[in-house]
């Protein structure tokens, strides 16, 4: 897989400049190393990657309703609201619902149940955020958070992506070259093109390993 300083030059290359140990080698590697970053977040927003794919299982705990996805950090989605937290121990699919909407039910039935709802609402000191279930759980469960997880940002050298390659390395370019304007090379504007149409290629193909999740009916 492509590391981060990996990544930093070749974009490097493509700018004709020379290639260095790590990202803090120089101030310019610094710079291309922030552009290879914000691409990677673009990327990351632009579709839920087969590669950045997890479950999260949390264990509930009789009279307790809210807890922690652990690691889930702020960028986080689920994989789809309806389908993707399952409670493993009765075989059953938790729905969403507005937090104001199950916040009344408790007032009006605390008392413990097996959950069949969620919502989130905040997020703990590390950043990762809650999720509070309803009725609040009357025995210990196995619930599975299916999420999609973005990496943080890189800063080691040694950091391995987990998005595809190219559209990062392309995107990162591109920026470089409007950062610094234009020379004898690629325009801004090429160099942009190439950055979408990798994009556009990379989600297309991880699309056809999603089956369903892009269908559409009336």
């Amino acid at each position: 897989m492509a590391t981060y300083t990996s990544i930093i030059n070749s974009v490097l290359r493509r700018l004709r400049e020379s290639e260095v140990a790590g990202p803090s080698s120089t101030s310019y590697a610094a710079l291309i190393g922030d552009f290879v970053n914000e691409t990677k977040r673009e990327m990351e927003e632009a579709w839920k990657w087969t590669h950045l794919r997890t479950t999260v299982p949390i264990t509930t705990a009789s009279g307790t309703a809210q807890y922690v996805i652990t690691g889930a950090g702020k960028r986080w989605k689920l994989q789809h609201p309806k389908l993707s937290v399952y409670n493993a121990t009765t075989n059953h699919r938790l729905l969403p619902q507005p937090a104001a909407w199950l916040k009344q039910q408790v007032i009006l039935n605390a008392n413990p149940q097996q959950p069949a709802y969620y919502y989130f609402e905040g997020y703990d000191a590390s950043g990762d955020p809650y999720v509070t279930f309803y009725a609040i759980p009357d025995a210990v469960y196995t619930i599975n958070m299916d999420v999609v997880i973005p990496q943080a940002d890189f800063t080691v050298g040694s950091e391995e992506l987990s998005v595809p390659e190219w559209p990062v390395v392309l995107g990162a370019y591109a920026k470089a070259l409007a950062e610094r304007g234009e020379d004898n090379g690629k325009t801004h504007g090429e160099a942009m093109q190439k950055y979408s149409l990798a994009l556009g290629d990379a989600i297309a193909m991880d699309i056809a390993l999603t089956t369903g999740e892009t269908d559409w009916y009336a």
